[in-house]
């Protein structure tokens, strides 16, 4: 007679998730929410050390849970929406537009003669087209991080 096998170990269909066994995908997950939570000053780094040993010595994804519940949730970034017109481009347009709609107004109230506001909208805005096609185009390529 020998050892009779022991039968395969089961989980109850109530066991929760986060009292299974964590993985080492698991542990880096909660290893990234403390050091972005070192990096906005809500950590110190001796804190950090002693969170990713106890990580790393955790069994559990409840266990590794409990190492950072005192943290606020991570933000999640969302990515940047490809827009049509950066935004430092209607910055710098800003002024041209609102200087040029005020030199019209007073062509407009002085007699609305000769149209000398040309003199001053399209050199400036000349000057601006040249830095807004050369970004526009250099922003219009493949994104780099």
């Amino acid at each position: 007679m020998g050892i009779p096998p022991t039968p395969p170990r089961t989980y109850d269909a109530g066991v929760s998730a986060d009292n299974l066994r964590a993985s080492d995908a698991d542990r880096e997950k909660f290893i990234e929410q403390l050091r972005l939570a070192m990096g906005e000053g809500r950590l110190t780094v001796d804190e950090f050390d002693d969170r990713v040993q106890r990580i790393y010595a955790s069994k559990t994804r409840a266990g590794m849970q409990l190492l950072v519940a005192d943290l606020p949730a991570q933000r999640v970034s969302r990515p940047e929406t490809d827009r049509r017109v950066p935004q430092w481009v209607v910055i710098m347009w800003i002024p041209w537009v609102c200087v040029n709609v005020l030199m019209v107004a007073i062509w407009l109230a002085t007699g609305a003669g000769y149209f000398w506001p040309f003199w001053v909208a399209v050199p400036w805005g000349i000057a601006l087209l040249i830095p807004t096609g050369i970004g526009i185009s250099l922003n219009s390529g493949p994104k780099r991080r």
